[in-house]
């Protein structure tokens, strides 16, 4: 059984994550009698857990037929995406005014496990853990709550797609090079810099998953 954090962020925690990592697939009915058996909850937080990441893009709610898991579409790629690389490079920009040689440190740490992860071969889960947690501790000293929350909900509806991506080597690298590029601009105090090439991330990473979405599509 679920301990309380609240009930509804620990179930939508759960059904997040089986959706992320494949183990709800994209069509898939969620059965909340089911589900709500085998977390020892009652329907009622399993349903607002849903209305969430119906939110967050993760579910599609029907009326007569439930909650399903959302299929992965270019469309839906292609917007999450441009609002990341509209809103984090603001965010960037305005946490390297205010950022700290304690957080540029902090920054580093994170890029070294990053580093670490991609040497041993880590899993799609660890990668795509460590790249948030690079992102968002770049992003912390604009103290910028509302949009952190907003960041976060993207990066919840990226995460399916990033792991379609980072699952080939070679956008690994390709990752790896990015983040240390920006790394290096944001503890030079490069901000111009830092904020373009982290566009330019956001837009490549785009492009790469469009690119993979190809053979998933009805009809290719």
């Amino acid at each position: 059984m679920l301990k309380r954090r609240t009930v509804t962020s620990d179930v939508a925690d759960f059904i997040r994550q089986k959706i992320i990592d494949g183990s709800y697939k994209g069509g898939e009915l969620i059965r909340q009698e089911a589900l709500a058996a085998e977390l020892g909850v009652s329907r009622i937080p399993v349903r607002e857990a849903l209305l969430q990441l119906e939110a967050e893009g993760l579910v599609t709610i029907h009326t007569h037929r439930g909650a399903m898991v959302a299929i992965l579409s270019p469309d839906d790629a292609q917007e999450i995406f441009e609002a990341r690389a509209l809103i984090e490079p603001f965010m960037l920009n305005e946490a390297m005014k205010l950022r700290t040689p304690a957080d540029v440190l902090a920054v580093q740490q994170v890029l070294t496990r990053y580093e670490n992860a991609i040497k041993n071969d880590a899993g799609p889960e660890e990668l795509s853990s460590l790249n948030w947690a690079l992102h968002v501790r770049m992003c912390e000293p604009a103290k910028r709550p509302r949009m952190m929350a907003i960041l976060t909900s993207l990066h919840n509806s990226a995460d399916r797609y990033l792991r379609v991506q980072i699952n080939v080597q070679e956008a690994r690298q390709r990752a790896l090079v990015d983040h240390r590029n920006i790394v290096d601009a944001y503890a030079k105090g490069d901000t111009k810099k830092a904020c373009k090439l982290m566009e330019q991330h956001i837009r490549v990473a785009l492009d790469e998953v469009m690119q993979r979405l190809k053979p998933l599509s009805p009809g290719s």
